[in-house]
């Protein structure tokens, strides 16, 4: 009888649970502010400017974003003191994307944010992060005549494509694994805002939790390739190996990579071997009339094979002085350490890492040559 009676007793407490619950989370729809941005602002050690961009559905609003922004010591704090100024619940489901300006990514602890959004079960692992020039908040503010909603407008933006080579880990949850990764250092898309629109200006390389420097995007697309991206962004090429000024651009690029270690912690040496394959689309230089046979050809293959190795060793050596790793080149020994692997190991790594890249070059057809 009592085992009847507990099991009834039970039954009855989950049923009222239950029901609280679905009235809870009854919220109207319109009493409802859906978070798209939220950007990030240095003030000082103790103060950091949270701003957020609420899209407006209403045909009744006289504005398609509602803006809010407050001074806070901790994110969970300004969320609260943003509701206080919002009519509505405000909720991240439909959070896109993270804005963290530079001051604050070079001063700041951008780790303990990420962690915070990371763990708010609201938030989702695909949220787009990047790092802005100047503010975020007045980023978010301004006013883009072609860009009705800077909600979508941002989100477009920074969206991975093939025609962007900062798009590896631009996400929350990428962002955690590189942050927290011994052998690995972030990058991020650097933004600014260029009259009236908002420009990918290059790539933020992070050191440990704080920016340390930005890279050009072109010297991003060598981090793709050398991590093994198999379809890299189309290749802008700038040479100057006997033949005057040259500039091609390759597309629909295909890329293979094999990497070999010595093993050796004190002397650590690479040898990379980069095979690409792609189209020639566009080609400017004083071999433009020459380039119709299998052998001409096969002489401008030779001089984008010399041109891409002195580009991937100058952009090692900047690495060396860096001291940072964001192609995750330590693992190459770190898989032959016994014992425990910390960061401060990738950084004299990297400092006097020794590489040996042979690159070979497959253009397989021609487009448009001027």
């Amino acid at each position: 009888m009592s085992r009847k009676f507990l099991c009834l007793t039970s039954f009855v407490v989950l049923f009222l649970l239950a029901g609280c619950a679905d009235k809870e989370l009854k919220v109207p729809l319109e009493d409802v502010g859906m978070v798209g941005i939220m950007a990030f602002d240095y003030i000082d050690e103790d103060k950091t400017q949270l701003t957020v961009a609420i899209p407006q559905y209403s045909p009744q609003a006289e504005q398609n974003t509602q803006i809010f922004s407050v001074a806070t010591d901790l994110v969970s704090n300004g969320i609260v003191e943003i509701e206080k100024l919002s009519d509505k619940k405000i909720v991240f489901n439909q959070l896109r994307v993270v804005l963290v300006n530079e001051e604050l990514a070079r001063n700041g602890d951008v780790l303990k944010i990420i962690q915070h959004l990371y763990r708010n079960a609201e938030v989702g692992n695909k949220v787009l992060i990047a790092v802005v020039k100047e503010r975020g908040e007045e980023m978010l503010r301004y006013k883009y005549p072609d860009k009705p909603n800077i909600n979508f407008y941002l989100n477009d933006l920074l969206e991975p494509s093939i025609n962007t080579a900062f798009n590896p880990n631009t996400n929350i949850h990428d962002f955690m694994y590189e942050i927290t990764n011994p052998v690995l250092d972030p990058i991020l898309p650097f933004i600014d805002k260029n009259n009236d629109k908002i420009e990918i200006k290059g790539v933020a390389v992070f050191k440990g939790n704080n920016m340390f420097d930005t890279i050009k995007p072109e010297e991003a697309l060598l981090i793709q390739a050398i991590k093994g991206r198999k379809n890299l962004a189309p290749l802008d090429i700038n040479m100057n190996q006997g033949h005057g000024k040259e500039r091609l651009m390759m597309d629909l690029i295909e890329n293979s990579v094999k990497i070999k270690s010595n093993k050796n912690i004190d002397t650590p040496k690479l040898t990379i071997k980069l095979k690409i394959k792609g189209t020639l689309s566009e080609y400017k230089g004083e071999r433009e009339n020459k380039l119709n046979t299998t052998d001409s050809l096969a002489v401008l293959e030779d001089d984008v094979n010399k041109e891409l190795e002195e580009d991937i060793k100058k952009f090692f050596a900047k690495l060396n002085d860096m001291k940072v790793d964001p192609s995750g080149l330590s693992e190459y020994f770190r898989m032959y350490h016994h014992g425990k692997w910390k960061k401060e190991m990738t950084r004299e790594i990297i400092s006097k890492l020794e590489v040996d890249v042979e690159v070979n070059t497959s253009i397989i057809s021609t487009g448009t040559l001027r």
